[in-house]
């Protein structure tokens, strides 16, 4: 009977610590926020060898140290980007267990790992954070080859993280050629896609659409389609001096810009 008040002893002890809530911002978009707080509240019944401890993706880059009723210390890619002196409650053996980050910027994407352990228990929990960057630039054009082929490309510039572009035509999502690039901490990203124009009614809406998954962000851009062509407005005798250029459903007035941006880019981005 002896050895098994002596386990039941044993196993409180190890059940001593315990996270019972971890929370950290899933997603925060790059500037709208000065400073982001990344807490681990924890029950303990015995603080002899408290150790608070943060890891940024894996447990090799600790981030963060705290042993009370010493001063917390700031490691690794958080080293002068925490409030050390910030404090989530009056408790001493709890007031600064979490993270304060100043100016969170979009490189300290990933996850964090809180580990809280005594002498004779552990226990850990991990969650992502994203701090995105929207897209800077955002195009699409819609050009007409000929009378059977329609050629849609997709430009969106200034992302992070990897962003998925899709086109859309009259709601049928196509199959398109995408290439992605990873250029001073942001991405640029080209998808394009030829269709044959008599697959589609006459009148429809093409859509390109980005999406972030990590940080679960949505943006589209919309232009319509007519499948025939609009007839030539007559010119007025008194504006023959003035020219009406026709709008063939496919918006290419500024399509000339457009198509050397798309060319430099497709020159520069590796095909993934």
């Amino acid at each position: 009977m002896l050895w098994l008040l002596k386990l039941s002893i044993i196993a409180q002890w190890v059940q001593s610590v315990r996270i019972v809530n971890m929370r950290v911002p899933e997603a925060i978009q790059y500037g709208t926020r000065d400073k982001v707080t990344l807490d681990c509240e924890y029950n303990t019944r015995n603080v002899t060898g408290l150790v608070v401890k943060w890891f940024y993706n894996d447990r090799s880059q600790q981030v963060y140290q705290w042993i009370p009723p010493q001063k917390p210390q700031a490691l690794g890619l958080l080293k002068d980007k925490l409030d050390l002196n910030f404090k989530v409650s009056n408790d001493p053996y709890t007031q600064q267990r979490a993270l304060r980050i100043v100016q969170p910027v979009p490189e300290l994407t990933g996850n964090y790992t809180c580990v809280v352990s005594t002498f004779l228990a552990e226990d850990e929990r991990t969650r992502p954070m994203t701090i995105f960057v929207p897209e800077k630039k955002f195009d699409m054009v819609v050009d007409r080859l000929n009378n059977v082929l329609l050629d849609i490309i997709c430009v969106v510039e200034g992302v992070y993280p990897m962003p998925k572009l899709a086109i859309f035509i009259a709601n049928r999502p196509q199959e398109a050629n995408s290439s992605i690039k990873l250029e001073e901490g942001r991405y640029t990203a080209v998808t394009s896609v030829v269709v044959r124009v008599e697959a589609f009614p006459p009148t429809a809406e093409t859509l390109c659409c980005v999406h972030v998954p990590l940080a679960n962000y949505h943006n589209c851009t919309r232009k319509i389609f007519y499948r025939d062509e609009p007839p030539t407005p007559l010119v007025h005798p008194k504006s023959a001096h003035t020219q009406s250029v026709p709008d063939r459903g496919n918006g290419l007035v500024h399509s000339s810009y457009l198509f050397l941006l798309v060319i430099v880019h497709l020159s520069r981005i590796v095909v993934t």
